[in-house]
């Protein structure tokens, strides 16, 4: 279980984990049950899981458990494995064609793709995916070095980045390199609020129904759903600049 996304930066005590652990592994159990009587479970007092709530950057305590509620099954919960992988063909169209007319204009520079740790996985699948259709590419990923896509910025075309929370600060710095030298950048993101949204140029969202497990511990079908979201790009891209 992940709670470095609320927890990160913050000065909690033994106790606040104490009570923290404890909401999020009972909170289906914990609807409708007043806050009284949890701080009674925990042998505290009311007044400490609001002060906690508040440090987490939550109004109270009431947000704070909706919230978890959100984000966190117990780990023995079934989890239905239909999946909605419908996608906003019309919607993303024209984010489309602008990808291929950054293409047309520059064939003879890479499309370079860069991601951070699980995204890489991803990533690296589109790259293959993108030179078996004939379209040069370069995937980086944390690993190489810095200079791969900062000594060849003249030779980009455009840059696609992943991020599933949108906060990777590696990819940012990829991104904001990019944005300075008016090179495109196409982000993934399961998160439109995300400090990479500013410097993207085209923005693909996909729902992720675990914003705060950074560490991909649980079901979790963004992934899933973002590769079927690449095939579909790469068809239609693909298919668009080689009628030309």
């Amino acid at each position: 279980m992940d709670l470095e996304l609320v927890t990160k930066g913050k000065q909690l005590s033994d106790n606040d984990q104490t009570i923290l652990t404890y909401l999020v592994t009972h909170i289906n159990e914990l609807e409708g049950v007043s806050l009284r009587k949890i701080a009674g479970t925990l042998y505290t007092s009311p007044a400490t899981i609001v002060r906690l709530a508040q440090k987490l950057d939550f109004s109270g305590y009431l947000e704070l458990f909706y919230f978890l509620k959100n984000q966190y099954q117990p780990q023995n919960q079934l989890v239905e494995a239909t999946v909605d992988i419908s996608i906003p063909t019309e919607k993303i169209a024209p984010s489309i064609h602008t990808m291929k007319n950054i293409y047309q204009d520059n064939q003879e520079k890479f499309i370079t793709i860069y991601a951070t740790g699980f995204s890489s996985i991803i990533a690296e699948y589109l790259y293959k995916k993108l030179l078996v259709n004939g379209i040069k590419t370069l995937f980086v990923n944390a690993a190489d070095s810095a200079g791969i896509i900062n000594n060849n910025a003249d030779n980009i075309s455009m840059l696609i980045v992943i991020s599933k929370s949108g906060e990777t600060q590696k990819v940012i710095e990829k991104m904001q390199f990019s944005k300075e030298r008016q090179i495109p950048t196409i982000l993934f993101t399961g998160n439109s609020q995300s400090r990479a949204t500013e410097a993207a140029s085209i923005i693909f969202e996909v729902t992720d129904e675990r914003p705060v497990d950074s560490q991909n511990v649980t079901y979790n079908s963004f992934f899933g759903k973002l590769l079927l979201l690449m095939e579909y790009i790469v068809q239609e891209f693909t298919q668009k600049t080689q009628s030309k």
